[in-house]
């Protein structure tokens, strides 16, 4: 059972997929760079798409690479087999200088494998009990709004033209606004945000989480962790993923100052809950549409004054710049190991290199 787990033609291509994906990753984080560096910030909708692709990219290209290497006809593994019927005289010299190398990174791919697929497994099982845990907020620790801030509430999603009307509780365990569930979504307003806030700071809280609501940005959020689970190993997945978090809430921010009508008030207000946000930012769920979602010093910023903080001077990028130099340096580095065919697809055999 276990051999024939170790020997399975589809443990070997998980592997050689994700070593892939590791170049892959990479091509498509820097063109995403690229793309957002010539986009002005004042234009989150087209940053929000750049990113958007980019994640589905990252999501699209290991099972299309799967497809492409995988091949049920493959009967066993054989890391030992001639390869000087396929190679050029030069390229078989360096291959059999490297046997060895080639030999041990072969039997380590089912490993690699193995150790992925119980990583994914257990970041999907943390991320069910969170799942689990938001969707059961509002059921405890909550009560209904005053009927004033219920009237309220429905005249702002009346605005926003929602198709559903969410429901508005008051809730004594959150510290921060906000938006939870997809189906049936439910906006939760802190006790102390309520008798705290001026009823035009509260309406334009609101107005955030209806927008995170109106752009369904739950669901999106929920298949984009369900892509960084999935590729939790590369960095650059990260990095596209904190972009998509950054301009989403930049893209919630621009629909509620459009229906509030003051950028300079709706700044303030996020400025007079930073302080909140940053002292309980560790007990909001990443699976919920917070106020305090995104950068939070930034979005304000931005709000503020877009020439004090246009994409130019965005320095969240530059490891990901360094990782591709040094990527390209180890490519260039690696270039005579990997002249040699890396999948020998000859039937009935399994061959890497």
């Amino acid at each position: 059972m276990t051999d024939n787990l170790f020997n399975s033609p589809a443990m070997y291509t998980i592997a050689i997929t994700l070593i892939h994906f590791i170049w892959q990753g990479a091509l498509i984080a820097g063109v995403l760079k690229l793309l957002l560096s010539v986009t002005p910030i004042s234009k989150p909708q087209l940053r929000y798409l750049f990113s958007s692709i980019a994640m589905a990219a990252c999501l699209i290209v290991p099972i299309f690479t799967f497809a492409w290497i995988y091949s049920p006809d493959y009967l066993h593994a054989n890391a030992s087999q001639n390869s000087s019927q396929i190679l050029s005289p030069l390229v078989e010299q360096v291959a059999s200088v490297q046997s060895d190398w080639y030999q041990n990174v072969f039997e380590a791919l089912p490993f690699i494998s193995i150790g992925w697929a119980v990583i994914v497994f257990l970041l999907a099982l943390k991320l069910c009990i969170e799942l689990i845990s938001v969707n059961r907020m509002h059921l405890s620790g909550s009560y209904l709004p005053t009927d004033k801030l219920q009237n309220r509430f429905e005249q702002l999603v009346a605005d926003m033209a929602l198709k559903q009307q969410p429901q508005l509780l008051i809730s004594l365990k959150t510290n921060v606004p906000m938006a939870i569930g997809w189906l049936k979504p439910v906006v939760l307003v802190p006790a102390s945000m309520v008798s705290g806030l001026t009823p035009n700071q509260l309406d334009m809280l609101l107005l955030h989480e209806l927008a995170h609501i109106r752009r369904h940005d739950y669901i999106v959020n929920f298949v984009q962790t369900l892509v960084e689970i999935t590729l939790f190993f590369h960095p650059a997945v990260r990095w596209i993923s904190k972009q998509m978090r950054n301009e989403r809430e930049y893209c919630s921010d621009d629909l509620a100052v459009a229906h509030a009508g003051n950028p300079i008030a709706y700044a303030k207000t996020l400025a007079q809950t930073a302080t909140l946000c940053k002292q309980h930012r560790h007990s909001i769920p990443s699976m919920a549409m917070a106020a305090s979602g995104g950068d939070l010093k930034q979005r304000v910023m931005r709000l503020v004054d877009h020439e004090h903080h246009c994409s130019q001077q965005d320095d969240s990028g530059k490891w990901l710049a360094t990782m591709l130099i040094i990527f390209t340096l180890a490519s260039v580095a690696l270039k005579p190991y990997l002249t040699t065919p890396f999948l020998d697809k000859a039937p009935g055999h399994f061959t890497l290199f």
